[in-house]
């Protein structure tokens, strides 16, 4: 069976020679084709490896295909690295995906260092422009801004500063304002000690009083008093002795002056009466509003999902 097989294969090669192209399951194969496959139920089966088999094929043509029993895909070999076409991707392709670690050639961009990858990895890595480390993508955002490939930068909050604040102005309101008047009460208080003083003044109109005296007389009197003009105050001359002491009668209202012994030192109370100011003028106060901030920084990260970021690298 194997050799007519054969034979047969080397019949169709020996016919292509004439023709130029070979055609198996077609008389006219296609005249851009070397050979041309035809089958309504059959397919081409490529060779079928490990993947160390698979990387252990020395100097592999570009455009060699085979299909990997590992990853159960059809790999090609392109520009020095095997390419699982199942992936549909190319050196330096990123993705996202729950995938926990590498697969298939695709790379986490987890930071580690390059020599964590495999040699033809570590040339991909290398034509990318990466020479040290994958680059962390932990908590990062991918975005072209410029910047060197594969490098992180910025943060995901940011601190406001008063330039940043819109322009507007904070008021506040005083207790009072406007014209009011105030009012001072002063405490009681005491004079100080006073020295020694008196006083000087007159009694007023006093009532009937008498004065006593004593009258002498040297011989007899006939109805008159001895040194005395108008009446005799009431004394009975002829019957007195000699000598006789005796009082007025009643006599008329008078005063009397009089002056006061020293007083001692003393104090006075003063107690000053409340006093109102008047009204004052129109005026303003300042005002300090404090903001209530406590300096938080503001993040600016968006609700995310979380997911692991992947570079294509190759096996």
């Amino acid at each position: 069976m194997k050799f007519s097989f054969v034979l047969t294969l080397a019949s169709i090669f020996a016919a292509g020679l004439v023709h130029a192209q070979v055609g198996i399951g077609t008389q006219t194969p296609s005249n851009t084709a070397v050979l041309e496959l035809s089958s309504s139920d059959k397919g081409v089966l490529f060779p079928r490896l490990t993947s160390v088999q698979r990387a252990a094929i020395s100097s592999p043509a570009d455009g060699l295909y085979v299909f990997d029993t590992n990853t159960n895909s059809l790999w090609v070999y392109k520009s020095g690295v095997w390419i699982n076409t199942t992936a549909e991707a190319t050196l330096g392709d990123v993705k996202s995906g729950f995938q926990s670690a590498d697969h298939s050639g695709w790379i986490k961009l987890d930071g580690r260092a390059l020599t964590t990858l495999s040699t033809a990895q570590q040339a991909a890595a290398a034509a990318l422009g990466f020479t040290v480390s994958l680059p962390n993508a932990n908590t990062a955002y991918l975005v072209q801004n410029g910047a060197s490939i594969g490098s992180v930068s910025g943060a995901n909050t940011v601190a406001l500063t008063q330039a940043n604040l819109p322009n507007v102005s904070f008021t506040g309101t005083t207790n009072s304002a406007g014209s009011h008047a105030h009012t001072v009460d002063p405490a009681a208080a005491s004079t100080t000690s006073n020295g020694t003083h008196n006083h000087t003044g007159s009694t007023s109109a006093n009532g009937n009083h008498q004065h006593s005296h004593t009258d002498y007389y040297y011989a007899e009197h006939q109805g008159y008093s001895w040194g005395y003009a108008g009446s005799n105050h009431g004394v009975d001359w002829d019957n007195a002795p000699y000598g006789i002491t005796g009082a007025t009668s009643w006599s008329g209202d008078h005063t009397h002056s009089f002056t006061t012994a020293d007083n001692g030192a003393h104090t006075h109370s003063v107690d000053i009466p409340s006093t109102t100011s008047s009204t004052a003028s129109d005026h303003s106060h300042t005002v300090s509003v404090a903001s209530g901030g406590s300096a938080t920084p503001v993040s600016i990260a968006p609700k995310s999902m979380s997911v692991n970021m992947f570079v294509y690298l190759g096996l």
